[in-house]
């Protein structure tokens, strides 16, 4: 009863002193509130603070006490629930969705709880467009400041690498920016290592023109999956920056499981027809729907495949090349799988986001790669533990053929040996600023690889 007195004080402190509002168990709005893009696992906080701006931010950080834990919530995405810390508080930031866009300096200022399809829908407008993923559900700030693969990975690399400056609350509550003239290091920790250091509550991000685009899948029989993925691997280190193939085991046009190629070409169309038509003869296509298509539309090419309130969990590999034997390992995965909502995705790391200094960013992993995202979904709890043994199977069989690092955004709490590998040689200097800006590790977002030793 006295821990309940407790929280009822600090919701009315906080109801009096935020323009947001306060959200406790007992309100009606709690559940939906608390209900994240995943449904497994479920953390329930003690109390959620919407907040409405910095200045919020500010003042829950100074209202509740350091033992509480605290936890930073953009869009609810991430499938391991760390929107929500369990008995803590949610500093809730999916009310704040502006954009602002400076079409002279072609950059975007976004706010932290803006989705990703806010910031192609304004960019848009301007004739501009921002490096960005696959799911238009995605949060920015949670994309961006975790990595950011997606189909701009060639021509404007990493989601992170475009972030121009940030303004942050730190744990103390002191509201403060990162940028090239100040905070510098900061801005370079927030250029991968998540949201480890403070609460991001708008990003400025780099923008780019874009003249045309095609967009669309071309899908094959999983008969033909071996036999696609070695063709593709010829093919992969010889594509040009504008162009990005995304291999996917899923669901195809009929229902049945397919190997899809997501296609994705940045620039003139006559230009790309000519690797449309390459990649189309991989195989032998059951489908090709690629053409002219704008940013938008291929954002929302994936619209409905995995809508929120399913229960999903996520594992990650990092590979060189998609040799044999990972081919391999991906069909007999294939028919290992029992849920047809459960799926792999692949995203091919090459062009721009290969040619960035360490001195950018703390993320380190430049080299060509692959990075693999294994989604067991089910539809509620039942057969997901089914599911998570698929996964976990799938992602045991291709450790020995993989790279040591993995993507951090993906990654389970506490898997830091994987997320230390993309931070290689980077790790002391992002140890410092962690140490500098958060000494007492109120924050934990994705793992970096420093787990334990503040």
């Amino acid at each position: 009863m006295q821990e309940r007195r407790h929280w009822d004080t600090l919701a009315s402190t906080l109801t009096r002193s935020i323009e947001g509002r306060v959200i406790q168990p007992a309100d009606e709005s709690f559940e939906s509130s608390a209900a994240l893009w995943s449904a497994h696992p479920t953390r329930r906080p003690a109390l959620i603070a919407q907040v409405a701006n910095a200045a919020d931010v500010r003042r829950v950080l100074r209202s509740v006490p350091l033992e509480v834990p605290v936890s930073v919530r953009g869009r609810g995405h991430d499938w391991a629930g760390r929107a929500h810390a369990e008995g803590g508080v949610t500093l809730d930031l999916s009310r704040m969705r502006g954009v602002q866009i400076d079409a002279d300096a072609r950059t975007a200022r976004v706010q932290g709880g803006a989705r990703l399809d806010d910031l192609i829908d304004a960019a848009g407008e301007h004739g501009l467009v921002a490096a960005v993923g696959t799911v238009n559900e995605v949060g920015v700030t949670g994309l961006t400041l975790g990595g950011g693969y997606g189909p701009y990975l060639g021509t404007l690399g990493l989601a992170a690498d475009a972030i121009v400056s940030a303004e942050v609350v730190l744990a103390d509550g002191s509201i403060t920016t990162a940028s090239a003239e100040e905070n510098a290091d900061l801005l370079w920790a927030l250029r991968g290592a998540g949201g480890n250091f403070g609460v991001v509550t708008s990003l400025d991000i780099a923008l780019a023109e874009l003249p045309g685009m095609l967009a669309g899948v071309i899908a094959f029989s999983t008969t033909e999956l071996r036999q696609v993925l070695t063709a593709l691997d010829r093919l992969l280190p010889t594509v040009p920056d504008r162009l990005a193939i995304s291999p996917a085991i899923a669901g195809g046009p009929d229902g049945g499981p397919a190997l899809l190629l997501a296609v994705h070409w940045s620039g003139d169309a006559d230009e790309g027809a000519p690797w449309v038509r390459e990649v189309e003869r991989l195989g032998t296509p059951l489908m090709s729907t690629v053409g002219p298509a704008t940013p938008a539309q291929a954002l929302h090419a994936l619209d409905g495949m995995f809508p929120a309130g399913r229960h999903y969990t996520l594992r990650t590999a990092s590979l060189t090349r998609l040799t044999p034997a990972v081919a391999e390992v991906l069909a007999d995965g294939e028919r290992r799988r029992t849920s047809p909502l459960s799926a792999v995705n692949i995203h091919h790391f090459h062009g721009a986001a290969t040619r960035v200094s360490a001195d950018h960013s703390a993320w380190a992993l430049r080299e060509p790669h692959l990075m693999v995202e294994v989604i067991a979904a089910t539809t509620d709890a039942e057969g997901h533990d089914e599911q998570i043994a698929w996964a976990d199977h799938l992602l045991d069989a291709l450790r020995p053929l993989a790279l040591s690092a993995a993507y951090p955004n993906l990654l389970a709490p506490g898997d830091d040996e994987r997320a230390a590998g993309v931070y290689g040689d980077n790790l002391t200097r992002l140890h410092a600023v962690k140490r500098d800006v958060d000494p007492a590790g109120r924050f934990s977002g994705i793992p970096i690889g420093i787990r334990g030793r503040l």
